[in-house]
């Protein structure tokens, strides 16, 4: 009797007399990562499910060294084989697309200190103090925000209070010594979804002073954004700001450690 090749059977399925032993069976493992292979791609605009893949590649690599083991048993090592590999090109693809997702928030930040800096260096204070506002509380609409904090005894004082506070003081007492253009981002310390459409961002900044290579303002950051779908447009406010207390460390090749304040 010809040999049937089935993939469902062993080559040898059939005894001498022609009469069937058995057959193999499709491993459990090799289908579930084929399973998880086909949620996969969602890994790519949900970072949060990257376990998908990462879940399907264990169970790839379990089902095709159990089916190496006992091929006689089982079949599907060519699924499993399938399913390791497309598990790590969508988990690689969303680690990527999680990378520069971040990247480009940590650049939007600084850029947003940039502006923040710019204001107080003009001298534009009420602007800088609407950055440190939350949304509902701004007065965007108004033409002259100046104005707004002359004729609002409320805004003005609690604007004076949180100005008071370091390292904006600093800032302040010291804005003819430096440039916006010229900070530097020293690191970026962690930025978390709170949840939908809302993240926190930490940055650490430095802030060079004219006149002395040994002087900077060395100050943390940490930013509330919240997005707009509907409009694509996003909303930045400066939650809070301190000085770096005496357990921040400058980088060795930071061309300005050693600064003092």
């Amino acid at each position: 009797m010809a040999e049937d090749h089935s993939p469902y059977k062993s080559p040898n399925s059939h005894d001498h007399w022609g009469e069937e032993t058995g057959y193999r069976r499709i491993h459990w493992a090799a289908m579930t990562a084929v399973a998880f292979t086909a949620m996969a791609p969602l890994a790519i605009y949900i970072s949060g499910l990257v376990i998908i893949p990462i879940v399907g590649f264990i169970f790839g690599a379990y089902g095709y060294w159990h089916i190496k083991r006992k091929p006689d048993i089982y079949t599907g090592q060519r699924l499993a084989t399938i399913a390791l590999f497309l598990t790590v090109v969508f988990a690689l693809w969303s680690a990527i697309n999680r990378y520069n997702s971040d990247k480009y928030l940590y650049e939007q930040a600084a850029t947003q200190t940039r502006v923040w800096l710019k204001y107080i260096k003009e001298g534009q204070l009420g602007h800088a103090h609407q950055v440190m506002l939350q949304v509902q509380n701004r007065n965007m609409e108004i033409g002259d925000i100046e104005e707004l904090y002359r004729n609002n005894r409320g805004m003005l004082e609690e604007q004076q209070a949180r100005f008071e506070r370091q390292p904006i003081k600093m800032m302040l007492e010291h804005s003819d010594r430096w440039k916006p253009e010229e900070l530097i981002v020293h690191s970026n310390i962690s930025l978390r979804g709170t949840k939908k459409n809302e993240i926190q961002l930490i940055q650490q900044y430095i802030l060079p002073l004219e006149g002395n290579s040994n002087e900077s303002i060395a100050f943390t950051i940490q930013y509330w954004r919240q997005i707009f779908p509907e409009s694509r447009a996003s909303h930045w406010q400066i939650e809070g700001i301190g000085m770096l207390d005496e357990s921040f460390n400058f980088a060795p090749a930071d061309t300005h450690a050693e600064h003092n304040h």
